[in-house]
């Protein structure tokens, strides 16, 4: 049987990354596969949750950034060139560009011509990468339509590009929805930044009527926040939780979840909402949203639109008809664990097919 590498730089194990790897392996672990996959992870992690189905080879390196990053620079290349000598991967899949690009040097000087395929998650043209790297990858598994149009705009054909979306974990339990209207926000606490909220105070502050909003996530930046929500007016409304694991298991009834954010990857948080069966509002950033939300289960609205945000968020408070629960979970379906490990095996053996007929 075939088998592939999926290297993978330091990561602290607690991030969205390590989340979509483990949920690919749990998945991959109940069903009989056609290749073999392992993480060789360069640098380890802080915590090893993620990583409870994964056949996993690490290196580790240091708890400090510095001495990581001289690694990198310095010993990495010729680790990984000893790594994929002795392992004679028959495909290398990397989160990381600069590791993908050292993996095709390597398989340059080894002879050999196994792909290399690159699976970045995030927006391009938010966190940019350099050509060089970005060249030296054979294929890509983009994690939503946007970032498949920025590949394609920076010159990747699209027939060397996969869309294979991100896969969650739930247990599909509903959450009710309230007599009154409670809003839902998950996520960093951050005024401006990605995740924006200034944005969303300020579309709350315009309207009328009963609505609370309960706020799940780390407050080490909210002081700023909580400022802000004080100056305009609607202190009153807010109802902070702060960290909470796993919140959709403490979350009892919502309305709709809210998300504001400037750019994502592919937005978790809409995929587990929908999951439970709770209608999204979002903004229609250039990755991520519009491969979730449809009429069926929410609504998007402009990037930077305050009015428009708040438009939407009044017809609810109005007491707008939304979708049925239930109508919203089917929406979930293509998230699942089953139907995203059907996307990326397919990804996977079209890719040594191709090899396979050169």
């Amino acid at each position: 049987m075939k088998k592939g590498i999926l290297v993978v730089p330091f990561m602290t194990g607690y991030g969205g990354t390590e989340t979509v790897i483990g949920n690919l392996f749990k998945a991959r672990k109940s069903r009989h596969q056609d290749f073999k996959l392992k993480v060789y992870s360069i640098g380890g992690s802080f915590d090893y949750g993620w990583a409870k189905n994964v056949d996993l080879d690490i290196k580790w390196i240091n708890k400090k950034r510095k001495v990581r990053d001289l690694y990198a620079m310095t010993i990495m290349p010729f680790n990984l060139f000893n790594y994929i000598k002795r392992e004679r991967p028959a495909f290398i899949i990397s989160t990381n560009p600069v590791i993908w690009y050292l993996a095709k040097e390597c398989l340059r000087l080894l002879h050999r011509n196994t792909p290399v395929i690159a699976w970045y998650h995030y927006s391009i043209y938010q966190k940019p990468i350099k050509k060089l790297f970005l060249n030296a990858a054979d294929y890509y598994l983009a994690i939503s339509s946007g970032i498949k149009r920025q590949l394609i705009s920076r010159g990747i054909p699209a027939n060397r590009i996969f869309l294979v979306l991100n896969p969650i974990t739930t247990d599909g339990h509903l959450i009710k929805r309230p007599g009154g209207i409670h809003f839902v926000y998950m996520g960093r606490i951050m005024l401006d930044g990605q995740k924006n909220l200034r944005e969303l105070i300020n579309a709350l502050a315009l309207l009328k009527g009963q609505w609370t909003l309960d706020l799940y996530g780390n407050e080490a930046q909210a002081a700023d926040v909580k400022a802000y929500v004080n100056a305009k007016g609607i202190a009153k409304n807010i109802v902070w939780h702060g960290f909470v694991n796993n919140p959709w298991k403490k979350l009892d009834q919502a309305t709709a979840i809210l998300l504001t954010s400037k750019y994502e990857g592919l937005p978790m948080v809409l995929c587990e909402a929908v999951s439970h069966g709770v209608y999204c509002v979002s903004a229609n950033t250039s990755t991520g949203p519009e491969d979730i939300i449809n009429s069926q289960n929410g609504s998007l609205y402009s990037l930077g639109d305050e009015k428009k945000l708040a438009e939407i968020l009044q017809a609810i408070v109005n007491g707008k008809r939304l979708p049925a629960q239930h109508n919203i979970q089917e929406t979930a379906t293509k998230f699942l664990p089953v139907e995203y490990l059907k996307r990326f095996n397919e990804a996977i053996t079209t890719i040594l097919r191709r090899g396979m007929e050169k």
